[in-house]
């Protein structure tokens, strides 16, 4: 009998990490879906950031290593993404720098800016855009790119699908963000299509072993088809509002499901965390909601 060792990439955040037995499973494609301004992007910036610095950082990378082994079974082994990859439909890496800036600690953008390799699909995004490509791009290079690239929606699926093959193994992906790359898509290829390619995206995942973010804003389709795209992922991490009081909102955050991760929650008896995001440490899990009655 062959036995496998299955890797766990700590999401970075060491708040929730200790709660989730150290981290995903690698070669998971996991989706963010979230309420404006609940906390999915924070998450997923916070992430990228701290898994830079644990590779990058020698003694960080010892101690966050430590903690997560002491959490893992025989079977599961740590691992950090060899490196970080953003990709963008709709921002080019300066406005994403400068957004950084304005929402992290200046380090954290310092991280990105020197770790990230930074993908700007705008130039097909907004081929068929009627706004002027000057409103769009700034750089004469891209704004002619707008202009000339051919190939549609269709186009851009097949240059995202180079892009990952190449970048995505052994590391982490942002993919900022699905709701922009389905709303491209929606009338110009057929939904089986879309669903097809992100059932693909699960599978191959696995092939990469690395970890892939995909964001997704709530509400935004019907909600069939969110429910569709969420059953194309491995994990799905619900980034939400809850009313606290009469005047009073906190974000929170749950995990719908994860495969490989959800026993050992439902074992724990976890049910939803609430977060925010600092000006040290970007999202952090500030409480845990356990189901009532239990401990």
């Amino acid at each position: 009998m062959i036995k496998i060792k299955l890797g766990k990439i700590p999401s970075g955040i060491s708040s929730l990490d200790t709660i989730i037995r150290g981290g995903f499973p690698s070669g998971s494609f996991v989706l963010l879906l979230t309420d404006v301004g609940a906390g999915g992007v924070e998450f997923a910036i916070s992430s990228a950031v701290m898994l830079s610095r644990i590779k990058s950082e020698p003694e960080l990378y010892r101690t966050v290593k430590e903690q997560v082994e002491r959490t893992l079974n025989k079977e599961e082994y740590f691992k950090v993404p060899e490196g970080i990859c953003y990709v963008s439909f709709t921002h080019s890496k300066r406005d994403t720098i400068q957004e950084i800036y304005r929402s992290f600690p200046d380090s954290f953008a310092t991280v990105i800016r020197d770790n990230l390799v930074f993908k700007d699909f705008s130039y097909l995004y907004y081929r068929d855009s009627i706004a002027p490509s000057s409103w769009i791009a700034e750089e004469e290079e891209l704004r002619l790119s707008i202009l000339k690239s051919e190939g549609g929606k269709r186009g851009l699926l097949e240059e995202l699908i180079s892009f990952l093959n190449v970048q995505a193994p052994n590391n982490l992906v942002i993919i900022d963000s699905l709701t922009n790359l389905v709303r491209a898509c929606y009338d110009t290829i057929r939904w089986h299509d879309l669903v097809s390619f992100l059932e693909g995206l699960q599978r191959v995942s696995k092939r990469w072993d690395g970890l892939i973010y995909g964001l997704l804003t709530a509400d935004i389709f019907e909600r069939s088809k969110e429910e569709e795209i969420a059953d194309c992922a491995d994990g799905v991490l619900i980034f939400e509002w809850s009313q606290e009081g009469v005047s009073q909102r906190q974000q929170t955050m749950y995990v719908k499901k994860f495969r490989g991760l959800m026993p050992h929650m439902e074992k724990d008896n976890i049910i939803k965390f609430d977060t925010t995001v600092t000006s040290t440490d970007g999202f952090v899990v500030i409480n845990v909601r356990r189901i009532s009655g239990h401990r």
